[in-house]
């Protein structure tokens, strides 16, 4: 009895190791077809599914020393700007984070992009070294918001402001040795799910030189925001829970940034 037992084994076992391996073949095939057809990005990323958040790992004395800063930073406020009070909401908003961040990498020339009432750019004229070059773009001249910017902070410090539009790749390239030059861009733009797109996609076409260069994007939360974020293979690492509440993303793009295709198809 044992015998027949044995050779049924023998006989058998390879042939459901075949119908097995077809299955689970089968089976691989229509879990990827309705993974493809249903999927739904998601704004939580980490290791073990996100490359960009593994080589993300390498910013950490950036990141750690950054945070530790911004809990020690009080930032100043003007009692006549409504917006004022957002600049020391932290963890919540992302301004302290950015004057850490500033405070401890000391960048030489800083982009702002998205100017609004300035106050990105407030905080980079306040903690940036004197001789720091900042540039910041916007469709809208500074001085039509109630700003917190002001005519001498154009006259006493190397500060400009650009009305032109980055997602176009023309005026893009027209810029592209002052991106190039930059350590830190933040982008803070109109999260209406075109400008940023186009504005990473013309920064992965250009061949940009290798060197200590940081990205900071807000509002990485939004769902018109959220491929795009998870389409970054560079190292890159989500702030949130010490920047802005609706997302704070910071990009290692010391050399070009490197994307999937995906996100803009």
């Amino acid at each position: 009895m044992n015998y027949i037992l044995f050779f049924k084994r023998i006989l058998f076992a390879p042939i459901k190791k075949i119908k097995t391996f077809f299955y689970n073949k089968k089976y691989k095939k229509e879990i990827a077809k309705i993974y493809k057809e249903n999927f739904i990005w998601s704004a939580q990323v980490g290791i073990v599914d996100d490359i960009g958040v593994k080589r993300g790992t390498s910013m950490a004395k950036t990141i750690i020393n950054s945070i530790n800063n911004a809990f020690k930073i009080n930032l100043k406020s003007n009692k006549n700007k409504n917006d004022s009070k957002y600049f020391n909401i932290f963890p919540g908003e992302h301004y302290r984070l950015l004057a850490g961040l500033i405070d401890y990498e000391k960048p030489k020339t800083l982009i702002d992009i998205g100017t609004s009432s300035g106050m990105s750019s407030r905080v980079m004229l306040d903690y940036s070294k004197i001789d720091s070059e900042i540039i910041t773009f916007d469709l809208i001249k500074w001085n039509k918001f109630n700003s917190h910017l002001s005519k001498n902070d154009f006259k006493s410090r190397k500060f400009t402001q650009y009305l032109e539009d980055l997602s176009n790749y023309d005026i893009f390239k027209k810029h592209l040795a002052l991106i190039d030059k930059a350590d830190l861009i933040f982008l803070d733009a109109p999260k209406d799910g075109v400008f940023e797109y186009l504005f990473i996609r013309n920064l992965v076409k250009s061949n940009l030189s290798v060197k200590k260069r940081f990205l900071i994007l807000d509002d990485i939360k939004f769902l018109n925001m959220i491929k795009l974020w998870r389409s970054i293979k560079s190292p890159k690492f989500d702030l949130t829970s010490f920047g802005h509440a609706s997302g704070t993303g910071i990009v290692d793009i010391s050399s070009n940034i490197e994307v999937d295709p995906i996100a803009f198809e």
